[in-house]
Parts: structure tokens; C-alpha cells; sequence
């Protein structure tokens, strides 16, 4: 039995178009007519019915939450809606192209079951890039050809493509037009991007009150990232009156409904006690909800509350927990938490080796806590060899972000000379090294133009420093780094 076969009205329609084609009769085959194009319009219907149901997961789980990750439930949902969008594109239902372009324009599909270990979110990369380009400009022509239709949906995919620039240079001006028609008759996800809009002053001029407007509009039809938007207006009195009250109130509808956002907000405002009487353990409730969705954030605070407040009863081990799993997603702060419970074995094993792995992820970072650490272990020798050089490398990064006790230290390596310790002290083979073992996004701290100009000339890629450092020539290499120190802490070989 088809699907369609299932409903009783499509059952009646095929028992009575059998009869009806028995006979040759004007009334007969006027009636014929009638129901098969009846068996249409259920068929249309069914297509329609498919499309709404793809589209709803599609709308709550990347266009409303936007949270991080999904479970597998989630992603198993979002992957159906994926095929499903892909076999009523192949049928040419219009509709369905904007969601599909939206994924190939994002270079990402859903892949259940499968999740790479540098992506959260369980994504895997789409390369097929005739598929994205062929799909985007179905979209946007199909948006076009359409936008006299009163379909606010319509209008907001229209705008999306203006604003992405899917098949078109992206067109703030005429985005906020089909935005703002979309958002007048009634389409939440529209309202909340006008609302997005108006606070950024992307394509108008920033007006907070404009923002507070569309967000509380979108607001009452229950959208979790609107309420969570409006609650931090509330907080900050920016377009509205500041309203603890009403910022929790907000925030709480928006993480009941599993806004990571909102629950962070929730989570602190317990944690402050603004707006409601403080309260740790509904803290740690609320932010354990964000963090068990992927956010980074929540599970380094979740961390702090599991170290610092032992009557939750969650303890050191748990804290351990949540600091690894901000860390994998190089949370720099949760990597130096880290890295000081291997050191004083505090949730771990003691593990100093541990320990100045985390330590350098965080200071690569630019921690100024996770270069102190870093600096501390090179001096004593803890997870690696004693090594005064790296050592003042490392506490004269964190000295120069304004940590006292590294300026401390930096003087006792120093031997009392109050001189500035210049990037060019350590040899720029070395320097070369740590900035090119960096990931591109996160090259913060300074290297002066000379070394970046020589990494490149010799070219210096971390494989190659890699072996300078460790090969059979890395003996010699750090004989002849400890004598230029030694020259310049004793001044002679102090460089320009």
C-alpha cells in the first residue's frame, strides 16, 4: 500500500474514479476530470506536508538554536531533513531549494554517526562544488520568479540570499527590504534577524529600540534565540529600561526551550545573585545544560564551579571533566585549568608531562596565566628539561600582559638588571619554531617583521623546526642558544 493509499479520502477518490471510467457518459468524464485533478491537489498536499516537516527541523536547529553541536538524535533529524530537501529538489518542488543551497552555501552536510574531532557540530564538508553552485542559483532564481506570491517564508529566503550572496553579490539594502516585508506579516525567524539587524546597524542605522521592537515581536511567537536576545537587552538596558526581573524571565523561556546562550546568561545571573537570589547549584544546573550542547564557555565555568565550591558535591574529578572537554575545543582558559590539576594532581594523576602540554596550548594562545605556568615548569624542570632560556622566553611574554609574578620571575632570571628583555634575546630560529607550529587563527602573540621575513626566506615550516630542534644537529642547535643567552644576560651580546 502506497502512502497515499493510507488516507481514507484518497481511497474514496480511487474507488470512485474506477466507476466513473466505466462509463463513457458527459457527466461521467466531467467527473473523472475532477478527481484526478483532486488526486493532484492530495498529492501537492502530501509534497507540502513532507517540505513542512524537513523545514521545521531545518528552521529550530540552524536557523533558531544555532548551538553548537547537536546530539545524535538531533543530527540524525537534521540529516533526514537533508535527503528529504534533496528528493523534492530532484522533484522540482521550488521550495526546497533555498534550505538545500543554505547547506551547500555553508560547506557543510549532516553525517550521523560520524564526527570529525576538530568539528563539534558533526558537519562533514561538502565539496562538490558545481552541486553548490547548481543549487543556489535554483534558489535565488526560484525566490525571484516567486516574490509576488504572499509567502513570507518566500521573502525571507529572498533576503537570506541577498544578504549570503547566493547566486547574487550580496545586497545588504535589498535584504532589509524583503526582510522587513517578511517580518511585517508575521514570520518570526524574519522579525529576529530584523531585530539582529537593527542592534549591529547592518544595513540601517543602529537603533537598540528597533532591535527590543522585532526581538519582542518574534519574542511572542516563542522564539528561543529572540527571548534570549531581548533578555540581554534587558540586562543592559539598551533599547528597553534595565530589568534584572525581566532579564531572567526572558532568559529562562529562551533556555527552557534549549538556547545555550540563554542558559549561559541564566547560569551567571544565579552565579552573581542578579535578579534572582544567588544560588551555585542552579548555576551549575544551567550551565552544565549549555555545556552538555557543545559550549565551550559553560564547561570551563561549570569546571570553576566543580573546583570551588565542593558542598555542590561534584568534585575535583568532574572539574577535570569539564575543563578537558573546553580545552579539545582550545578554550585557552580550561587549558591552563588544566594544566595546573595534572601539575598538582588535583581530579588526575599527577602528570607534569601533561601538564606542560596543556600549559603550552594555553600560552601559544597568548594566555598570560598559561605563559607564567609555562615559563615556571621550563625553570624547574617539571615535564621537561631545566631550560632558563624558554623559561625567560615565556614569563617575559606572560610580564609583558601585566602579570606581576612574571615580572618577578623575569627579574630573578635577569639577575637584577632592570633591562627589557627584546623578542630578538631569543634566537629567531626559535621564534621561528613557535610561530610557525601556531594555527593560522591564532597567531596573537608578537613576532617581530625580521623573524616572520626569515621563517619565511629559510623557509621555516614546523616540520623543518621540528628537526632543527630534535634532529642530530638539535645538540649543537640549543649549545649555541645557551651561549647567546649567557652573552646577553651578561650584556655583551645585547642585540639592538
Amino acid at each position: 500500500m502506497s502512502e497515499h493509499e493510507k488516507f481514507p479520502s484518497w481511497s474514496v477518490l480511487q474507488q470512485t474514479d474506477m466507476s466513473l471510467r466505466e462509463s463513457d457518459s458527459l457527466i461521467a468524464r466531467g467527473l473523472s476530470a475532477f478527481m484526478e485533478r483532486k488526486r493532484g491537489e492530495l498529492a501537492l498536499n502530501s509534497q507540502d506536508g513532507r517540505y513542512r516537516l524537513a523545514r521545521s527541523v531545518f528552521d529550530r536547529q540552524v536557523c533558531n538554536i544555532r548551538k553548537k553541536g547537536w546530539t545524535e538524535e538531533e543530527r540524525e533529524a537534521l540529516f533526514s531533513s537533508f535527503k528529504a530537501f534533496g528528493r523534492m529538489a530532484a522533484e522540482k518542488y521550488g521550495k526546497a531549494y533555498f534550505p538545500l543551497a543554505w547547506f551547500y552555501n555553508s560547506g557543510w552536510r549532516i553525517v550521523p554517526g560520524e564526527q570529525d574531532a576538530e568539528d563539534v557540530s558533526g558537519f562533514s564538508l561538502l565539496s562538490d562544488l558545481g552541486q553548490t553552485q547548481r543549487y543556489e542559483q535554483l534558489a535565488f532564481e526560484w525566490c525571484v520568479r516567486n516574490r509576488h506570491v504572499d509567502d513570507p517564508e518566500l521573502w525571507f529566503d529572498l533576503a537570506a540570499c541577498y544578504l549570503r550572496g547566493i547566486a547574487v553579490e550580496p545586497d545588504v539594502e535589498q535584504s532589509m527590504h524583503w526582510l522587513k516585508k517578511s517580518a511585517e506579516h508575521g514570520h518570526e525567524l524574519a522579525q529576529n534577524q530584523l531585530g539582529r539587524m537593527y542592534e549591529t546597524g547592518r544595513g540601517s542605522e543602529r537603533d537598540d529600540a528597533q532591535a527590543a521592537y522585532w526581538y519582542g515581536r518574534a519574542a511572542e511567537q516563542g522564539n528561543a534565540w529572540a527571548l534570549a536576545e531581548l533578555g540581554a537587552m534587558h540586562l543592559k538596558g539598551r533599547g528597553v529600561e534595565q530589568d534584572y526581573e525581566q532579564a531572567v524571565n526572558r532568559f529562562r523561556k529562551a533556555a527552557e526551550r534549549g538556547n545555550v546562550a540563554a542558559q549561559c546568561f541564566l547560569a551567571w545571573l544565579y552565579r552573581d545573585g542578579r535578579g534572582v537570589e544567588q544560588s551555585y547549584g542552579k548555576s551549575a544546573f544551567w550551565f552544565r545544560k549549555a555545556a552538555e550542547q557543545g559550549d565551550e564557555l559553560a564547561q570551563y565555568f561549570l569546571g570553576g564551579l566543580c573546583e570551588e565550591h565542593p558542598e555542590l558535591g561534584l568534585g575535583e574529578e568532574q572539574a577535570a571533566f569539564w575543563y578537558r572537554k573546553a580545552a579539545e575545543q582550545d578554550h585557552a582558559g580550561s587549558q591552563k585549568q588544566l594544566g595546573k590539576m595534572y601539575r598538582d594532581g588535583r581530579g588526575v594523576a599527577r602528570d607534569d608531562v601533561q601538564a606542560v602540554h596543556w600549559f603550552r596550548k594555553s600560552a601559544l594562545q597568548g594566555n598570560d596565566w598559561g605563559q607564567y605556568y609555562l615559563g615556571k615548569m621550563y625553570r624547574e624542570g617539571r615535564g621537561v628539561g631545566r631550560d632558563d632560556d624558554l623559561a625567560l622566553y615565556w614569563l617575559h611574554k606572560a610580564a609583558e600582559q601585566g602579570l606581576e609574578l612574571a615580572r618577578e620571575q623575569v627579574a630573578q632570571l635577569r639577575g637584577g638588571v632592570q633591562r627589557r628583555v627584546e623578542d630578538e634575546v631569543v634566537p629567531e630560529v626559535l621564534q621561528a619554531e613557535l610561530f610557525s607550529s601556531l594555527p593560522p587563527r591564532i597567531r596573537r602573540f608578537p613576532v617581530p617583521k625580521r623573524v616572520r621575513a626569515n621563517t619565511r626566506k629559510r623557509g621555516a615550516t614546523e616540520a623543518r623546526s621540528r628537526r632543527i630542534l630534535s634532529g642530530r644537529h638539535g645538540a649543537q642547535f640549543r649549545l649555541s642558544v645557551s651561549r647567546k643567552m649567557r652573552r646577553v644576560r651578561s650584556g655583551k651580546g645585547e642585540s639592538r
